[in-house]
């Protein structure tokens, strides 16, 4: 189990530890390392681990929408949780993601492996086509029976087949469980305004973590107070020096790493949205954090090995500057 210091229970001054060290910091939402038949490459996530880690995370997003964890089975996300945290010696926010129209109860026995496995947190992912009341439900549940924070988490409806409006949002952030929140609105910068704000006014102590990958130094500039990114699967020093850019107040510093950022972004959160994910490997891979032979998304759509020379020579003019 990872030696943060934080406490593994949901009680108040475990949420706000959790948001005290998380704050102003980045939590990388890693990838899942998979062979080509499908099975997760487990002898690659110990390393991978490590570097994000040296890559300057200060914790890590366990099965995730980038780690496909929506797509994992109960015994693979839990085996994935310990080796993260046991690897990287951070804190682990593990996704936990409820199929449509499930009843909400029916989340405990994962999100309590996740526990005993040594998650520190909970990302409780968007469930397709639920109502306000089931959102909440399930909060409230994961909060009183499991015992972790909870980080609530808006993902753009493409992605998610769930949009929360303001009013979801200030319930779910009125529970006392709930820490913050995590907004990737993808490209709907007013949407993503209009969440900032509604988090500031219903619950002014919560954090605000972006996953906006597109919109990373406006979305700073907007208020979010810290990060939990899929672009940070590979190359997650480049976020972080965006985040301790703004932080610090180093405008010229800010300018800079956010423009290379944002470059990076347009090359790997493109259409097909989905193969985001599989770019983010290969950039992994080109990294050296990742092995080649398992740098893959099973889930991808189809992309052509032409679009992967041209991404990572992109890349690799982008490291020079």
């Amino acid at each position: 189990m990872p030696s943060s210091g934080i406490p593994t229970n949901a009680t108040p001054s475990a949420v706000d530890r959790l948001r005290d060290h998380l704050r102003g910091r980045l939590v990388a939402a890693a990838l899942t390392p998979f062979h080509p038949d499908g099975t997760i490459a487990r002898s690659a996530v110990a390393g991978y681990a490590a570097a994000l880690r040296q890559g300057g995370s200060t914790a890590i997003a366990v099965g995730a929408h980038t780690g496909r964890g929506g797509r994992l089975g109960a015994d693979d996300l839990t085996w994935l949780v310990r080796e993260f945290g046991t690897a990287s010696e951070l804190p682990v926010v593990a996704g936990l993601a409820l199929p449509a129209g499930a009843p909400p109860a029916s989340a405990l026995p994962l999100a309590t492996r996740l526990r005993e496995a040594g998650a520190q947190a909970l990302l409780v992912c968007p469930v397709p086509g639920a109502s306000r009341d089931t959102v909440v439900t399930l909060h409230r549940i994961l909060g009183e029976k499991v015992g972790l924070p909870l980080v609530a988490f808006v993902l753009y409806e493409r992605a998610s087949g769930c949009q929360y409006d303001a009013a979801t949002l200030a319930e779910v952030l009125s529970l006392p469980w709930v820490c913050g929140v995590k907004l990737a609105l993808l490209d709907d910068a007013m949407r993503c305004q209009d969440l900032l704000d509604t988090a500031r006014t219903a619950a002014p102590d919560a954090l605000v973590f972006t996953g906006e990958d597109r919109m990373y130094g406006p979305s700073l500039m907007w208020g979010s107070q810290a990060a939990l990114l899929g672009i940070a699967a590979a190359l997650p020093d480049w976020s972080v020096a965006v985040l301790d850019a703004w932080t610090s107040g180093d405008a010229a510093a800010f300018v800079a790493a956010s423009d290379r950022l944002d470059a990076l972004a347009r090359l790997t959160f493109r259409e097909p949205m989905e193969g985001y994910v599989q770019r983010m490997a290969w950039i992994a891979a080109w990294q050296g954090i990742l092995p080649a032979g398992v740098a893959l998304d099973p889930y991808a759509p189809a992309l052509p090995d032409s679009e992967r020379r041209t991404l990572l020579a992109a890349v690799d003019n982008l490291a020079c500057r």
